[in-house]
């Protein structure tokens, strides 16, 4: 009945504007729908736009020649041709032409800010049914399989249902045996889960087994990759007015001590400060985020452990842009946002204007890229009560009564 009321909502709108709703089914709020307006242009939009945002005819609005003009810029600079007519939005699949004569079909935001181009010339395969994915149980098995494996032989853990793994602890020992080494853990989940090592020099440190067998890595210590990255932890810490207690490194993904302006101490790995940009726990910020993380658990359960999906990889962030609390089944993610993400601060910026540029551009990519992918993204900012502004958003997108 809800979404029946939403679709006639759909309609009132367009027609308050002299124009259609063309669209017979509605999913939820972030979900595109079919729109003409009264000149007849038509585009998809989601109502949230629609409604909440305002927006309207994209090509009325003088959107439309322009991301067509950068479209045609952009692959004459790659050698190549847009041939598509119009584009009323950055999701909508163009046609492309390279400077060999291959033609395919990508959205505005693929080609544009992803910076991906000819699939042929790349020899990149898209991906199939037959083509092999990492899937991860309940339990956090990590396996490969095709999609035509698990979604019609309705395959699924190989370990959960009993089948042997591909490997087991006993070939972690071998390795090590054969490197004059121990493996020193327990229990072996899967050949991307980290194991305890030990050298002959008695070094211990965590790695894969993956990276062991296959990249063929051994004790980081001997090989001197890590003889400096204490000093590096300490001058991170440096630069936010912190420190870092740890006398001593093992790897990226070990744990050390922490100490932050106001005396706060904690445990984080050196990958979780320097890489994912994290700091203390303890301090406004990151406490609002574990705030806002137990008010949508109590409505939605446990939000996602994947906090990095992989339509925010690019090339420019290979890493991928970061959700703070994010929830694929619903097709809904949360960001906490402080006011660096407003305007120009000394402190979270370090004094470089710049810095508040880039981040303003990785902010509009990550919505963009949401967008994209049908993600409905919505902010808790630094102003705001998460009490009252979470279940708003909830309510809008349909999520709960």
């Amino acid at each position: 009945m809800r979404l029946k009321i939403a679709l006639n909502d759909a309609c009132n709108i367009a027609r308050a504007r002299n124009g259609f709703c063309l669209s017979d089914i509605y999913i939820n709020i972030s979900t595109p729908l079919r729109w003409k307006c009264s000149k007849n242009h038509e585009w998809d939009a989601p109502l949230d736009r629609i409604k909440y945002k305002n927006t309207w005819c994209p090509v009325c609005a003088g959107r439309h020649p322009f991301h067509l003009e950068i479209a045609k810029k952009i692959a004459i600079d790659r050698s190549g041709l847009c041939l598509s007519t119009q584009c009323t939005a950055t999701k909508e699949l163009l046609q492309w032409r390279c400077s060999k004569g291959h033609e395919w079909s990508a959205t505005y935001n693929n080609v544009i800010h992803n910076k991906n181009w000819c699939i042929k010339c790349s020899h990149r395969k898209p991906c199939t049914l037959e083509s092999l994915l990492l899937w991860r149980c309940a339990v956090s098995h990590e396996w490969n399989a095709s999609l035509e494996s698990v979604k019609n032989k309705n395959t699924w853990c190989p370990h959960c249902i009993g089948g042997r793994p591909r490997y087991t602890l006993e070939d972690a020992r071998k390795i090590a045996h054969d490197r004059n080494g121990k493996c020193l853990s327990e229990k072996y989940i899967n050949n991307m889960t980290a194991l305890l090592w030990c050298c002959f020099k008695g070094h211990e440190w965590n790695a894969t087994f993956n990276s062991i067998k296959n990249a063929n890595s051994w004790c980081p210590h001997c090989s001197g990759r890590y003889a400096c990255n204490i000093d590096q932890a300490k001058q991170i810490a440096f630069s936010r007015n912190g420190e870092c207690l740890s006398t001593s490194y093992f790897n990226n993904y070990s744990d050390l001590l922490w100490k932050c302006v106001k005396g706060h101490i904690w445990h984080a790995t050196l990958n979780a400060i320097k890489d994912r940009n994290t700091w203390c726990p303890f301090c406004p910020k990151y406490k609002r985020e574990k705030l806002c993380r137990e008010i949508l658990t109590e409505y939605l359960g446990s939000p996602s452990l994947t906090r990095r999906p992989e339509f925010l990889k690019t090339q420019e962030h290979l890493n991928g842009l970061e959700l703070d609390t994010f929830y694929p089944q619903y097709g809904f993610a949360i960001e906490v946002q402080g006011i660096q993400h407003e305007k120009y601060h000394e402190f979270f910026h370090k004094s470089d204007p710049n810095n508040f540029i880039k981040q303003q551009t990785r902010d509009q990519l990550k919505r963009e890229l949401c967008e994209e992918n049908q993600i409905a993204l919505r902010y808790v900012w630094y102003y705001e009560d998460p009490y009252v502004v979470i279940p708003e958003h909830l309510r809008e997108l349909g999520l709960i009564e």
